[in-house]
């Protein structure tokens, strides 16, 4: 399996990474199974969290170890923000991975305009992070966010960190396109490690596996963590990773016009709709409405499992209020359409746009009730 070096880290990490959430699906004997295909094949980058299980999938990654802790690049993620709880969760998570250090810790979903106010003011969680790298139980600090990457990149322009983790998919490049724009090329010119996660986009592109685990590994990262509950699934992650060879443009942009999950509907922010003759930013429209739900509401009839999907995972990442906010500030919106039906026409992607604008009005703004 290919290996890369993790940005100022210096790690040496193989291109895909196991994670431990889904450990908390299955035994301890399953996951030790599952540790021993990957480690075999390769791997050596295993990540958990002290949030997964309260502690729960971090045993069963020590048990899977067992002799072998120096043979992989370990991680965990810390929730706390203040500087007495992340000490209690760090020595908790060391306790139950049976290591005296971590190769890596993250400060896990830093979402927040709140978060990155706990983390900098004194006596937070990140003052102990630092003390802890400097006594040797942290090798490297990490910060981890989902969707909106406005407040991870506030942090890591205000101190030095090591390493960034966020999702690669190719349903969300287009719902925080700021994340791949602005949060990873300002990460890089530090020298970070990237980490990537959700290439599936949270189980959303489950028709579409092959092609998004391929997808993800194109992408500017080290290193994908992908979650694994059987032998099978395991075994087809690592034959990609693999095989891997980086997608070429022609094929990427083949992949945003067939996707199954895109269709007629998620608008893949290229910019062909534009110049509107009413000056309406549509692209922003879109966007301000991937924050919202990941463009998963499009009020068309779907099959219940795939209703329940939708449902479950579009308000997953909490960035509602930012969005609406945004959508507040744009100077026209729908209620300046005149229905030209100049922007569908240009639309290489047949969305219909000026229903959608209709829609995100209704969803963000006060439009009339669609």
């Amino acid at each position: 399996m290919e290996k890369k070096i993790l940005g100022k880290t210096g790690f040496e990490v193989s291109l895909l990474g196991l994670g431990g959430f889904h450990m908390l699906e299955i035994s301890k004997d399953d996951v030790s199974k599952l540790m021993d295909i990957y480690i075999m094949s390769g791997g050596n980058y295993v990540e958990t969290a002290a949030e997964y299980g309260d502690g729960e999938s971090e045993k069963k990654i020590s048990y899977s170890l067992k002799d072998r802790r120096n043979q992989v690049i370990l991680a965990s993620k810390c929730h706390a923000r203040d500087k007495k709880n992340a000490q209690h969760f760090v020595e908790r998570t060391l306790k139950n991975l049976n290591t005296d250090h971590l190769d890596i810790l993250f400060l896990h979903h830093v979402t927040t305009q709140e978060d990155v106010e706990a983390l900098l003011k004194k006596d937070s969680a990140l003052d102990y992070l630092f003390q802890a790298k400097k006594e040797g139980i942290i090798r490297a600090i990490g910060v981890s966010f989902h969707g909106l990457g406005n407040y991870a990149l506030k942090l890591i322009k205000t101190v030095d960190l090591d390493v960034l983790m966020t999702g690669f998919n190719y349903l969300d490049i287009f719902n925080f396109p700021s994340t791949y724009q602005e949060v990873i090329p300002f990460a890089r010119s530090k020298n970070m490690g990237i980490v990537g996660m959700k290439a599936f986009a949270d189980g959303y592109l489950y028709r579409s596996t092959y092609d998004a685990l391929k997808y993800a590994l194109t992408q500017d990262l080290d290193v994908m963590v992908v979650g694994a509950n059987s032998e099978d699934m395991l075994r087809k992650d690592i034959h990609v990773a693999e095989n891997f060879k980086p997608l070429p443009k022609k094929s990427i942009e083949n992949l945003y016009y067939r996707a199954p999950e895109l269709g007629n509907y998620v608008c893949r922010q290229c910019g062909k709709c534009l110049p509107c003759p009413e000056d309406i930013e549509i692209m922003k429209v879109f966007e301000y409405e991937g924050w919202y739900d990941r463009q998963m509401r499009d009020y068309q009839p779907h099959e219940a499992p795939d209703y329940a999907l939708r449902e479950r995972l579009a308000f997953w990442f909490g960035n509602q209020n930012e969005a609406k906010m945004a959508y507040s500030k744009l100077n026209k919106t729908f209620k300046d359409c005149t229905a030209c039906g100049i922007c569908e026409e240009r639309c290489p992607y047949d969305i219909p746009i000026i229903r959608k604008m209709k829609l995100v009005d209704y969803k963000l703004g006060k439009g009339e009730i669609f």
